[in-house]
């Protein structure tokens, strides 16, 4: 059980806290504003222009390759089997690591 002097000192706490959240909020300028995310930022992603599918040519999947990873250079497509299951892609991977 909780004595009274543990319950005044977690009563200050929660103060505190409540005060450092207020300060922070000022300190952010979220006061008064919706916290919730906009809708665009619940949308799902639009496909680019450039949508490579499983039907696309080679080439047009080593172009949104590169495009998608230009400037990393430690980074290439490494090749994976799942022969259990029976599927098999590539997948993005760190030179050294």
């Amino acid at each position: 059980m909780v004595t009274v002097d543990e319950f005044a000192g977690l009563r200050r706490e929660v103060e505190r806290l409540r005060a450092e959240n207020a300060r922070l909020s000022r300190l952010l300028d979220l006061r008064g504003q919706d916290a919730a995310p906009a809708p665009e930022q619940l949308a799902a992603p639009v496909a680019a222009s450039g949508l490579a599918t499983m039907s696309s040519p080679a080439r047009d999947k080593l172009a949104l390759f590169t495009n998608l990873f230009h400037s990393r250079t430690d980074v290439y497509a490494k090749r994976w089997e799942n022969r259990r299951l029976g599927t098999a892609g590539w997948s993005p991977a760190v030179a050294g690591g």
